[in-house]
């Protein structure tokens, strides 16, 4: 079976009801507006008959009033079927908002890989511009597929009317149908191909929208507002050149489905016309085919255009898989052990090597770390010291060795309960459009009034709270701003506080923190939360005060772990390394 429609026929399985509400209420469409012209033939037929034959109908006003009864169900049925359209228009959003969640979830699950292929701007245009709107995936499974359904049940109604009436003329009015669906194969390829670059450029145009507002300080600062107006403006040219290659194919196909049948539909007028006047069909016969015919122009354009949109949608449809598809290393949230709290954190012949690296990253790495333990990570700059953050975390895989997390290989451990016991402050602190208070309960929706106190208090932000207007009800922009780097960074801390973590990753934070603030952190942290391990990466040598024990990583990418005092007599690239930070 065709990919594309092995997708179509899940997600039809997935909303199968709505599915079903469809399809019956087309063929009821289909149904109550192919009456119309019977009931209309029955009536000129019965009138003529009545003037023709007055002897025949003793009771003729009994006949009309059977015409005008059917007319009458007819007119009822109507006002049922005229929900139709709008009812394909609500079930077309509903499978929308459905693929847009399911397409998010797949690609919040995956690795550090997948967001280095794929830029912002084209995974936004993925799960909008490729979603919504003619003729796009969410409209083609409900309104592009079931038009052409109710096309097609339309055409078919009619047509086993038509030939148990006449099978001449039915011939004659379908004969434009076979032509259509050949121009139409040998389009298609061109088609898919144009609608692909187009949907490209697209991406291109957000991508492009996204680093310019996202950087806009660097932007204005380094006054290039014009040179970002040409790559906007280069941008836009070429969508637009996709964009009507794609119009134009659309416009010539149109236009030769829609002359093609209008010289069949006259045909159909002259020939059936010559055979009412030579009497071989009825008046009413001949009303019937010409309004069965001006019925089925725009059902016969719908069909070869359910082809033309199909190749569009299966673009937005590999579009999509591709992302879903791409191979992550993260399991699926049901998967393996659940951690519960931390015993331990032990390395063993630990090595890292990123995928388009040529070089390790790490070599050979071992230790151990106990509960409750305040560990500082030292090293160069490049040296892997926020790699090993990301293989606590479980965002990389290291290429060789192993991680247990309390006993347990890391690689077995459900990750969505790793990440509940451990708390990540990274070196660029991430805030999202929202109020304080929002950011930081973000980590834990169901902590209590003291325990959001106590991580705002520990992470030296009470009284810079309490300075802003609306409190910790002050609105932040995107990404954060409206407050400083050092008060951004101090919300990510509390934002990680409030967790209660078992075990507390600070990734160079204490570049943000004077000397004194960093001091009554520290303070803080022990006394609140005392069974609190911490892993700290730090350039600040003050650190060293506030901590059990030092991980250094030398020039060759393996570690050493012990006290400050041991290491600085055992280790000349430490004892090196210190006395090169105290020059600066």
């Amino acid at each position: 079976m065709n990919k594309h429609i092995r997708w179509i026929l899940t997600q039809y399985k997935a909303h199968k009801w709505f599915v079903l509400v469809m399809v019956l209420f087309t063929l009821v469409t289909s149904a109550v507006s192919i009456a119309y012209p019977i009931a209309f033939k029955k009536t000129i037929d019965v009138l003529s008959e009545i003037m023709s034959n007055p002897e025949l109908f003793p009771e003729p006003m009994r006949e009309v009033g059977k015409v005008i009864r059917f007319f009458l169900f007819i007119g009822m049925a109507q006002i049922f079927t005229g929900f139709y359209p709008s009812i394909r228009g609500w079930v077309n959003y509903r499978f929308e908002h459905a693929l847009r969640m399911l397409y998010f979830g797949e690609i919040i699950k995956k690795d550090y890989r997948f967001f280095n292929k794929y830029r912002t701007g084209d995974i936004v245009t993925r799960l909008t511009d490729d979603l919504s709107d003619y003729p796009k995936i969410s409209w083609f499974l409900c309104s592009g597929i079931f038009r052409a359904f109710n096309s097609f049940s339309l055409i078919l109604f009619s047509v086993l009317v038509m030939f148990s009436i006449n099978v001449k003329l039915t011939l004659l009015s379908i004969a434009p149908l076979p032509l259509m669906m050949v121009v139409f194969y040998f389009a298609s390829e061109k088609l898919y191909t144009n609608f692909e670059a187009n949907q490209r450029a697209i991406s291109n145009i957000n991508n492009q929208l996204e680093m310019s507002f996202s950087g806009i300080r660097i932007v204005k600062s380094f006054v290039s507002e014009e040179k970002y107006n040409r790559f906007f403006d280069d941008a836009l040219n070429r969508r637009f050149k996709t964009e009507m290659s794609v119009v134009k194919l659309n416009a010539i196909l149109t236009l030769f489905y829609q002359y093609i049948d209008y010289f069949a539909q006259i045909g159909v007028i002259m020939f059936g016309g010559w055979m009412a006047v030579r009497g071989e069909i009825s008046v009413g016969t001949f009303f019937l085919f010409y309004t069965y015919l001006s019925m089925m122009i725009y059902p016969l354009l719908d069909l070869p255009q359910l082809f033309v949109s199909g190749k569009q949608a299966f673009v937005n449809i590999d579009r999509l898989e591709e992302m879903k598809d791409y191979p992550t290393f993260n399991k699926d949230e049901d998967f393996g052990v659940k951690a519960k709290g931390f015993s331990g954190l032990s390395f063993e012949d630990v090595s890292v090597r990123y995928a388009d690296g040529d070089r390790e990253i790490l070599r050979d790495m071992s230790f151990e770390m106990n509960p409750g333990e305040k560990m500082l990570i030292l090293g160069a700059t490049g040296s892997g010291k926020s790699t090993i953050a990301n293989l606590i975390l479980g965002l990389i895989k290291p290429s060789k060795g192993k991680i247990s997390f309390s006993g347990i290989n890391i690689e077995e451990i459900n990750i969505k309960s790793l990440r509940d016991v451990v708390a990540f402050v990274p070196q660029e602190a991430s805030l999202f459009s929202g109020t304080i208070k929002e950011n930081i309960m973000l980590a834990n929706l169901e902590a209590d009034e003291e325990e959001y106190d106590l991580a705002i208090k520990a992470s030296q932000m009470t009284n810079e709270i309490a300075d802003f207007p609306m409190k910790e009800n002050t609105m932040l922009g995107q990404r954060g701003l409206g407050v400083s780097g050092g008060q951004k960074q101090r919300l990510t801390i509390a934002r990680a506080l409030i967790k209660r973590p078992k075990l507390l990753i600070l990734d160079d934070i204490t570049a943000s923190l004077d000397a004194e603030n960093e001091e009554r952190l520290w303070q803080d942290i022990n006394k609140h939360y005392p069974d609190t391990a911490s892993i700290v990466i730090s350039h600040r040598l003050s650190t060293l005060r506030y901590v059990d024990s030092i991980l250094f990583i030398d020039s060759e990418g393996k570690v050493h772990k012990d006290s400050h005092d041991n290491l600085v007599f055992a280790s000349k690239e430490y004892h090196d390394f210190l006395h090169e930070h105290l020059k600066k």
